[in-house]
């Protein structure tokens, strides 16, 4: 093979070495993935709502500390999941309710013939058979965060 100067040279392929270069959890890919990842975490956790009193039995910031990320790998390679799996204590999705907000709904209680229970904002204890939600507006703080890649 003809080089430059009319000099020959051997050009090997280490296919390994590619992969992990561009492949491995340690290589400059999944580092720059894991920065674009803590900027986008970090900018949710700024958006993320928060109450003084907390939410649905939870304590005040508990969607904001569920807030991170995950280096993944898949047939196609690297990827950054980020996600908020805060879950409402029945097990609904609390960030995914937050980020698009609720319709308006009618809440009953578990078990058939039961009753709700919640304190109000006065801290007077409220009973019904059933109430009717007006919904809530969405309050996205995921997909703005990746916003804040932009000249990342």
């Amino acid at each position: 093979m003809a080089g430059i100067g009319g000099r020959g040279f051997d050009f090997r392929f280490n296919e390994r070495e590619l992969d992990d270069l561009l492949r491995g959890p340690d290589g400059p890919v999944a580092r720059d993935l894991a920065r674009r990842g803590e900027i986008v975490t970090q900018g949710a956790k700024r958006r993320a709502p928060t109450s003084r009193r907390g939410s649905g039995g939870r304590g005040s910031g508990y969607l904001r500390s569920k807030i991170g990320w995950q280096l993944g790998h898949d047939e196609i390679g690297l990827y950054v999941d980020i996600a908020s799996p805060a879950r409402t204590r029945y097990g609904a999705p609390y960030g995914l309710f937050c980020e698009v907000g609720t319709r308006p709904h009618v809440i009953r209680p578990r078990t058939p013939g039961g009753w709700l229970r919640w304190v109000d904002s006065s801290g007077k204890v409220r009973f019904a058979k059933e109430v009717h939600h007006p919904g809530t507006r969405a309050q996205p703080h995921l997909r703005p965060a990746l916003d804040d890649l932009r000249g990342a």
